[in-house]
């Protein structure tokens, strides 16, 4: 079994909240690989999105992951392992719509499985963007290069919203958000929540012997 990811700083005591890593999807910028299990300085992808929640100011008090592949080597780690309801790799808001149905009290961080450099206050500051704004439903992430909607906190009550969503065969994160009236949290440093999903991207961190 994997080992958790060893980290001695005091964290601060929070709202418990639950947390899902997407892991389900087709890899299909990565030639069809499992992205979970795709190398990046020694460990795999997976291994990187659990050690940046524990690495949070307030760590989950529970931690998902998304996979419709190697089921067996997700469970590994520790974690539950849920899969999509929805046939076919329905996209990264199937996952979400998996781990909602497994969150009835706490809201949920959801992350990417391919975000690495995650900050450590990234749950800290969407949870107070929700505190802000009681009746929103979810927060997300946003740099100077965009939205970030796979980095985001939702409520439970937004399960609902999602599954409608859904069944209307709709499939744009930020825009499914929009309709929730997310509230956007600015982030200084876009360079944390670059995505490792590409092969090409992959070659270039190893020629500067980054990967």
């Amino acid at each position: 079994m994997m080992s958790e990811p060893s980290h001695t700083e005091q964290k601060t005591v929070g709202t418990p909240y639950d947390a899902l890593i997407l892991a389900g999807g087709r890899g299909s910028r990565l030639e069809g690989r499992d992205k979970g299990w795709v190398m990046h300085q020694g460990l795999p992808l997976i291994e990187h999105a659990l050690a940046c929640l524990a690495a949070q100011t307030t760590i989950p008090t529970r931690v998902l992951i998304s996979a419709n592949r190697n089921i067996d080597a997700y469970k590994q780690t520790g974690r539950t392992v849920v899969t999509d309801e929805r046939e076919n790799f329905a996209g990264p808001l199937a996952g979400v719509e998996a781990g909602l149905m497994r969150c009835k009290r706490n809201n949920l961080l959801v992350i990417p499985c391919d975000t690495p450099l995650l900050p450590p206050d990234l749950y800290e500051r969407l949870e107070r963007a929700l505190t802000e704004n009681s009746s929103a439903l979810a927060a997300y992430a946003v740099t100077h290069d965009g939205p970030q909607p796979l980095c985001c906190l939702l409520r439970p009550a937004a399960a609902g919203w999602l599954a409608k969503y859904l069944d209307e065969q709709k499939a744009s994160a930020i825009k499914w958000l929009e309709q929730l009236g997310a509230q956007a949290v600015h982030f200084e440093n876009a360079e944390a929540f670059s995505n490792l999903n590409t092969m090409e991207m992959f070659q270039s961190l190893k020629t500067k012997g980054q990967a």
